[in-house]
């Protein structure tokens, strides 16, 4: 789990230099914490969900799944567009999946949004749920590979 914030972290440094010094994004130093600290709660599910998938299958197939998991997953949260701005059908499905409850709790962190309280439940459950996913698969993986 450390190994997966401290990646996040890394990959965020580039995309916050852009939007500091090529856009007209602002955030003030409480707001700019916040958000730190809202990486580390939300890098969680997608961590856990990284871990059950690779525990889970071949590296090389683990990769595709993967990639075939999480775009669908930050288009139906509605990460490709502006909070309350995605077609009515992914505002539809949005509070199920973890990826809007993460974005909710992002967009809370650096500006005036009120998180929905089902997508926070439901970001809630997905961990609990990928929690044990992962559990399991790591369980089932050094089993195979170990015993």
């Amino acid at each position: 789990m450390l190994a997966g914030l401290a990646l996040t972290y890394l990959s965020l440094i580039p995309v916050t230099v852009i939007g500091a010094t090529l856009t007209a994004a602002e955030l003030t130093p409480v707001e700019f914490l916040l958000a730190a600290g809202t990486v580390a709660v939300i890098s969680v599910p997608f961590t856990l969900m990284g871990l059950a998938i690779g525990y889970s299958l071949p590296s090389k197939a683990a990769i595709v799944i993967a990639q075939v998991v999480f775009l669908p997953l930050a288009f139906g949260g509605g990460l490709l567009s502006a909070p309350g701005d995605a077609p009515g059908f992914i505002e539809t499905i949005a509070p199920y999946l973890p990826t809007r409850g993460a974005a909710e709790l992002m967009w809370a962190a650096v500006g005036d949004y009120r998180v929905e309280p089902l997508a926070l439940t439901m970001l809630g459950v997905w961990v609990v749920l990928l929690a044990g996913l992962a559990g399991w698969a790591y369980r089932r993986d050094e089993g195979r590979r170990f015993s």
